[in-house]
C-alpha cells in the first residue's frame, strides 16, 4: 500500500475532514479488499474485483476501480430503506432515487456515463437493487465522457461476503448511515494502491519504458504490453512488476530488464486493437511514417534490436485457456535465426496448457495458395522481428481481454521468465511438465468480408480432418485439412485477414 496515513497524504487544495481516503492491493489474492477511512473513522470496503487500476488503464467492464481523487456532488436514497427526514438532516445533499432510472453504461450512447429516466421500452438495468439502496456517484469520467473510458463508478452497499464490486467502493451495509453522516459538501474520495504508484504515462504521442540494471552481467530482456490497446493484461501486470521492483519487494540479480507497459498510445487511449493498422503486422521501421503505427514502429524496432529476450505479453477475444507461441526448431531461408533453446526454457518455466509454433511458415504456405507469397512480410510482429535480430522471443496469450485472471497469468509469465533467466533472484519454478505443443498447419484468410466460422470456437479447440469450420461467402465451405485444433478464432472478418489458425499436435519440446 502507497500510503495508508492520511497524514502524509497531500491535501494542499481540500482539507483531510474533506477527504475519504480507500486504499487497496495489499492481498495480491484478494485486490478488491481494503479500507475506507475518513478522519479517525475506518472500516472494511470492497473495491472492484480486479482491483485498483491507473487511470490510464481503466476500461468499461474491465471490473477494475480507477485509482485518483474525484469529487463527491450528491447522492441518492431509496425511500423505502432510509427515512426522508433523516436523510434531509444530514450535511450532504441526498436525494431519493427516481421511480424508474438508467445510469447509461453503453460507450456508442451519446448519455454515457448519465443518469436518466428509462425511456418506453427500455428495461431497467440488471443490479442488484438492495446494493444500490445509497449510493453516491464518483466525479469519474463525467465532465466530457471519454468513451469505454469506464462509466458508474458509485460508493454504495457491499455484498454480504464483500466481493469484488463492478469498479465501485462498497461498504458494508450496516455502515452506511455512518458513512452518511460523515459526508460533507465539496468532499473528495482519494483512492490508490502500491501498484498505482508505477502507472504508465498516458500519451499517444510518447513511449514510456522503464529499465533496470543488475550489478552483474546477463541477458537484456524487454517485456511489451498493450501493442494491442484493447488488451490490457499486459500494462496492468508491467506496472505492478515496475511496482514491487522500485519498492526493493523483488530485486534485480543480473542483466537488465526493460519495460514497455503500454507500446500503441494511440489504440490504448481509444480502447481498440489499432490505432491506424494492426502493428503486430508488417513490422519494420519506416522511412516515411504515414500511420500511428508506422511511427510506433520506428521507436520499438531499435528497442527490440537493442536486447537479447523479449516478452511479449498479449489477450485474446475468444474463450480459452492461455497459451505462448515461439520459434522454430532450426532455421530456414524464411527465418534463418533461431534461438530455440532460450524460447524452449521459458516455454518450460512458465508452464502454460499449450504453446504453439509455425507461425511464418503457415502465413507463407497461405499466401502461395493465392499467389500472394511475395507478401510475406506482413506476417512480421514483434517476436519474427526480435529473432531476425538475433534475439529469443515469446508472445504470450494470458486469456480473454475482460478476464481478471489474465492479469494475474502476465504477471506470473513476467517472474517466471525473469526467474528462469537470472534477471530476478528467486528459484525457477517448476514449469509444468505436460505442456501440450501444437505446430500452425494453416492461417484461414478470408476472401472476402462476408466469409464466417460457423462456431464460436475456443482458443484450442480440436477439430477433426473435413470438419466444415466455416463457409465462403458464396456458400462454399472451409474445411479443417487434419485432425488438430484451433487458435484465434475471429469473430470480426475482414478481406485477406486470418479467419482462424489450424494447428497440429508435435511432440514436446
Amino acid at each position: 500500500m502507497r500510503d495508508t496515513d492520511p497524514s502524509s497524504t497531500s491535501t494542499a487544495q481540500v482539507s483531510q475532514e474533506l477527504t475519504i481516503y480507500v486504499r487497496a492491493g495489499d492481498d495480491n489474492d484478494a485486490p478488491h479488499r481494503g479500507t475506507l477511512q475518513i478522519g479517525d473513522w475506518s472500516v472494511p470496503c470492497a473495491v472492484g474485483r480486479s482491483g485498483v487500476v491507473a487511470p490510464a488503464l481503466k476500461r468499461e467492464g474491465d471490473g477494475a476501480t480507477p485509482a485518483g481523487r474525484f469529487p463527491l456532488r450528491y447522492g441518492f436514497y431509496e425511500p423505502d430503506a432510509f427515512d426522508d427526514a433523516v436523510m434531509a438532516g444530514l450535511a450532504f445533499p441526498f436525494k431519493p432515487k427516481p421511480d424508474s432510472y438508467a445510469w447509461i453504461e453503453d460507450p456508442e450512447s451519446p448519455d454515457y456515463n448519465r443518469m436518466r429516466a428509462l425511456q418506453d421500452g427500455e428495461q431497467p438495468q440488471a443490479r442488484a437493487a438492495e446494493l444500490f439502496d445509497l449510493f453516491v456517484p464518483l466525479g469519474w469520467n463525467d465532465a466530457v465522457p471519454v468513451a469505454a473510458g469506464g462509466s458508474a463508478i458509485f460508493l454504495h452497499a457491499a455484498r454480504a461476503d464483500m466481493s469484488g464490486t463492478a469498479g465501485c467502493v462498497a461498504v458494508a451495509r450496516d455502515q452506511l448511515m455512518n458513512l452518511a453522516t460523515r459526508l460533507r459538501p465539496g468532499m473528495v474520495i482519494d483512492i490508490s494502491s502500491a501498484a498505482v504508484a508505477a502507472q504508465p504515462l498516458k500519451s499517444d504521442e510518447t513511449i514510456e519504458t522503464v529499465t533496470f540494471h543488475g550489478l552483474q552481467p546477463g541477458p537484456r530482456v524487454i517485456v511489451t504490453g498493450g501493442v494491442h490497446g484493447n488488451e490490457v493484461c499486459g500494462p496492468r501486470a508491467i506496472t505492478r512488476m515496475i511496482a514491487e521492483l522500485r519498492s526493493a519487494q523483488r530485486k534485480i540479480r543480473s542483466g537488465s530488464v526493460t519495460f514497455v507497459p503500454v507500446v500503441n498510445g494511440l489504440a490504448f487511449r481509444h480502447d481498440r486493437r489499432e490505432g491506424d493498422r494492426n502493428l503486430n503486422r508488417s513490422l519494420r521501421e519506416y522511412p516515411v511514417p504515414l500511420a500511428n503505427e508506422d511511427r510506433v514502429a520506428n521507436v520499438l524496432c531499435p528497442l527490440l534490436r537493442a536486447h537479447d529476450v523479449l516478452i511479449d505479453l498479449h489477450s485474446f477475444a475468444s474463450k480459452g485457456p492461455p497459451f505462448a507461441l515461439f520459434g522454430p526448431e532450426e532455421g530456414t531461408d524464411l527465418e534463418p535465426r533461431v534461438n530455440r533453446k532460450t524460447e524452449a526454457a521459458l516455454i518450460q518455466a512458465i508452464g502454460l496448457p499449450f504453446a504453439v509454433y509455425g507461425w511464418m511458415p503457415a502465413h507463407l504456405r497461405s499466401l502461395n495458395r493465392q499467389g500472394r507469397s511475395d507478401e510475406i512480410g506482413v506476417a512480421i510482429g514483434t517476436t519474427e522481428y526480435m529473432r531476425h535480430s538475433g534475439g529469443a522471443a515469446i508472445t504470450v496469450e494470458c486469456g480473454e481481454h475482460k478476464d481478471p485472471a489474465s492479469v494475474s497469468i502476465a504477471y506470473s509469465v513476467i517472474v517466471d521468465c525473469l526467474t528462469a533467466l537470472g534477471v530476478i533472484e528467486g528459484a525457477p519454478r517448476q514449469g509444468s511438465k505436460s505442456t501440450r505443443i501444437l505446430r500452425i498447419t494453416d492461417a484461414v484468410l478470408a476472401e472476402s468480408d462476408d466469409d464466417r466460422l460457423i462456431a464460436n470456437f475456443t482458443t484450442g479447440q480440436e477439430v477433426k480432418e473435413g470438419e466444415i469450420i466455416g463457409l465462403r461467402a458464396n456458400g462454399d465451405p472451409i474445411t479443417a485439412a487434419h485432425d488438430g485444433a484451433i487458435i484465434f478464432a475471429s469473430g470480426k472478418i475482414r478481406a485477406g485477414t486470418e479467419m482462424c489458425f489450424l494447428c497440429r499436435a508435435e511432440p514436446e519440446v
